[in-house]
């Protein structure tokens, strides 16, 4: 039961995740499109960065090796608080139309 929850607050980040990173374009479906994919490719070694220096400093202080599991999850979490302050951004720089 426990890896069923597990498996599914992993795959509900994901989707958020994904979510968060989309950039939109009103009426220009496929520029939103490959600029949500340049946005992630470029955001992405941020994230993997963030999250490694984190995950180093946890491991410190534990002094065990994180589950690969919570090192992913470590990962979105500080993904989506990086797309979300950067799609605010985004977003006042078009000058807040949706």
């Amino acid at each position: 039961m426990q890896t069923i929850r597990e498996h599914l607050s992993l795959a509900v980040l994901a989707v958020v995740y994904l979510l968060v990173s989309i950039r939109y374009f009103p009426g220009r479906a496929m520029h939103s499109l490959v600029e949500t994919l340049i946005h992630m490719l470029s955001v992405a070694p941020i994230s993997l960065g963030a999250t490694l220096v984190i995950a180093a400093v946890l491991q410190r202080l534990v002094k065990e090796r994180l589950p690969v599991s919570r090192t992913v999850r470590l990962f979105l979490v500080t993904a989506i608080c990086l797309e979300f302050i950067l799609g605010l951004a985004h977003y006042f720089e078009m000058g807040g139309t949706a």
